[in-house]
């Protein structure tokens, strides 16, 4: 289904949407806080790049003698890649990190530090996942090729009646796809569809910001260590390996917990092409809350634990 043809109900429920932006802005006015970054979330920004960068640079430095302790540095540095990805960049491409838009477009652009491109990242996750949320066909988060069926609206493969047993370690492949070869996709698909987030970019300088960024990113995590560190190239590729699958692992079951749940449902459009609710409505019933008591993953995952 083409993605124009998708509309969502804009008056069933009217009055449930016109309530709820009601008391999300009342929150805000009586708690007197801003809605942009306050100070925790520099502090949780200098943090999350400090998770990645120093191991880094203390595995650089050529002080590590064990190999063992090389791959720590790597696990160490794929938390920094989720914890940048959920959070730190995550809320800079959405525009609510400060309102200041330079701001955001810089903060936003720390995905090249973890293999991402954002003008990709806003068309998939900004347009596709969160207007056509669990959507199958249009929301990509739940499209994970033939391997994994995570909609009930994909078609069914005899692979599938084994996903339980192999789909776990699948999920930490997510992010090292994206660095490799998913930016690379999406950009020729966006581009051909001439979908944008915002003003539709021109198509040759977004070729070159990512082939740029792909070289340099390429460059610093994998050739500058091959070429520093005093063990086999192919113990570098193993750690890059190591960074990407941990960072992966984390973003895949956050994202599982928070739509590939029981209680989340999987809607389809009408024939027409319109949806049953509200996008507000849609966004409620897609989505599932979880550990919200718990503080650290409140902080860590950026409130992705609270369905959205």
């Amino acid at each position: 289904m083409n993605i124009q043809t998708i509309q969502f109900s804009r008056e069933k429920n009217a009055e449930f949407v016109k309530e709820l932006k009601h008391r999300v802005n009342q929150y805000f006015k009586e708690k007197g806080i801003s809605k942009h970054a306050n100070f925790s979330m520099v502090f949780k920004t200098v943090c999350m790049v400090a998770i990645l960068v120093v191991p880094y640079g203390f595995m650089m430095s050529g002080l590590i003698s064990s190999i063992w302790i090389h791959y720590l540095m790597w696990v160490i540095m794929g938390i920094g890649v989720s914890g940048i990805g959920m959070s730190v960049m995550h809320d800079a491409n959405h525009g609510a990190y400060s309102k200041n838009r330079t701001i955001n477009r810089i903060i936003g652009r720390f995905i090249d530090l973890v293999g991402g491109n954002a003008t990709n990242w806003k068309m998939q996750h900004n347009v596709l996942h969160h207007t056509f949320t669990n959507i199958q066909g249009q929301d990509e988060d739940i499209d994970a090729g033939r391997v994994i069926r995570f909609s009930k609206h994909s078609k069914w493969i005899n692979i599938h009646k084994f996903q339980k047993f192999y789909s776990f370690f699948l999920y930490g492949l997510l992010t090292i796809n994206w660095a490799i070869t998913t930016d690379f996709k999406q950009m020729n698909s966006y581009l051909k569809r001439k979908l944008s987030y915002g003003k539709f970019p021109n198509p040759a300088t977004e070729w070159t910001k990512l082939i740029i960024s792909k070289v340099i990113y390429y460059a610093v995590w994998i050739v500058l260590p091959i070429l520093v560190l005093d063990i086999a190239w192919w113990k570098v590729l193993i750690g890059f390996f190591v960074m990407h699958y941990t960072a992966g692992l984390i973003l895949s079951l956050v994202f599982q917990l928070a739509h590939i749940m029981e209680d989340a449902e999987m809607p389809m459009p009408e024939a027409s092409g319109t949806m049953k609710n509200t996008w507000a409505i849609h966004q409620l019933l897609t989505t599932v809350n979880f550990s919200t008591k718990n503080r650290f993953v409140n902080w860590f995952t950026g409130g992705l634990n609270h369905g959205v």
